[in-house]
């Protein structure tokens, strides 16, 4: 193998570099200057595949025509995760697969440091892993994050005809089986996440990713509608009627205003920045056109809206989720008998923990049975009437 010189290699390092903030700083300006959400994530996914398709090639010229003979036809490059779905904000880390055949095993290590090291020392914030398709099943079976990133893998760059290879294996050994466990491990991920980051829409300083009504639920709604219709998208889950085109309306609002808010936020913070802080809801609001009002501050007004997104997203992604699992048929037939009450004023039914009409008004205009509603639902794990919220 010919190793790229350091010379060369500091040279590319400083014009990737340059180029990533160069652009970086443009796309910026174009969502201070009213983008969507939906055109900076889209020209910051063709920034940084440019930027890193172009180093591998750059690498795999630079090899001997013998390394390159022997392996090159044997690897590839793929995009997971976010990446993998296009949907990067101005500072979101880039999670890249290295997947290769046996025969490539002695080119890839040489591959992966000369890629890495380059791409770490311009600026991006990469995560990587190397791994044949066998390494795919197997980790895929053990590790839930992983098998979900490799749902969404995107090829980059090398052997097209290996990463079909592994998107077709992939599907039929992994992603169309297990479906109903899959999607229950997602729920209790999502569940404990919750935990973590806010079990109510109404946060007062919310995690836009990942509190209730995030970018989260939107996930997990895509990776639900992948494990059990095969459909990838939003856009696929409507037009196989699956989603009704009211939902898809309503999801893609609420999509573009959180992928807006992020964008703005990870460009105003110069880093991957999630919470939605009181300073911020102050800055983005001036950002989004609201002005004061005699009885509404414009941050008010903004944070109106944010919870009008979230509330229906969570609500959608919610219905979409009850739809897409199997329920036991001992739970069918639970669902026949009269609802338990609990404590007088609350109702199980199914796994939704709910309060009669007649009593609706006492319960929301009490503090204590507000908290005690919420404390039922923790400890019982139930999901809470999204009327009630």
């Amino acid at each position: 193998m010919n190793p790229i010189s350091d010379g060369q290699g500091d040279t590319e390092t400083h014009t990737a570099g340059a180029t990533l903030a160069e652009q970086r700083e443009r796309i910026r300006q174009r969502l201070w200057d009213g983008a969507s959400g939906a055109e900076v994530m889209a020209a910051l996914t063709e920034l940084v595949d440019g930027l890193i398709i172009g180093r591998y090639r750059n690498v795999v010229r630079r090899m001997d025509e013998c390394a390159v003979k022997a392996g090159f036809h044997h690897c590839c490059l793929v995009a997971l995760g976010g990446y993998g779905r296009r949907e990067l904000a101005p500072y979101s880390d880039i999670d890249l697969m290295f997947l290769y055949r046996q025969e490539a095993s002695t080119v890839v290590p040489e591959l992966v440091r000369q890629m890495l090291h380059q791409l770490w020392d311009s600026g991006f914030q990469v995560g990587h892993s190397v791994r044949t398709i066998q390494d795919c099943f197997e980790l895929a079976s053990t590790d839930l994050t992983i098998r979900t990133s490799m749902m969404e893998a995107r090829f980059l760059a090398g052997s097209p005809q290996l990463f079909q290879e592994f998107r077709r294996r992939y599907f039929r050994r992994v992603v169309a089986k297990g479906a109903d466990r899959f999607i229950e491990r997602k729920l209790e991920e999502r569940r404990r996440e919750y935990e973590k980051f806010g079990e109510t829409v109404y946060l007062l300083e919310p995690n836009v990713k990942k509190s209730k009504g995030g970018l989260r639920d939107l996930h997990v709604l895509q990776w639900i509608g992948m494990a059990r219709y095969q459909a990838a998208t939003i856009q696929e889950l409507t037009d196989r009627g699956i989603l009704s085109r009211q939902d898809y309306v309503a999801l893609t609002e609420a999509r573009e205003f959180l992928w807006r808010v992020r964008a703005f936020m990870h460009s105003h913070a110069g880093m991957a920045q999630e919470i939605l802080s009181f300073d911020e809801q102050v800055w983005l609001a001036e950002r989004f056109g609201f002005q004061d009002r005699p009885h509404l501050l414009a941050v008010e007004q903004f944070m109106q809206q944010y919870y009008r997104h979230t509330m229906g997203l969570y609500e959608l992604c919610t219905r979409f989720v009850d739809r897409c699992r199997r329920v036991p048929i001992w739970r069918r037939l639970a669902r026949l008998l009269p609802a338990p009450r609990l404590d007088g004023y609350f109702l199980v039914t199914g796994e939704q923990l709910t309060v009669p009409a007649e009593l609706r008004n006492r319960v929301l205009d009490s503090p204590d049975l507000l908290l005690r509603l919420f404390d039922l639902a923790r400890f019982r794990r139930l999901r809470i009437d999204t009327t009630l919220l």
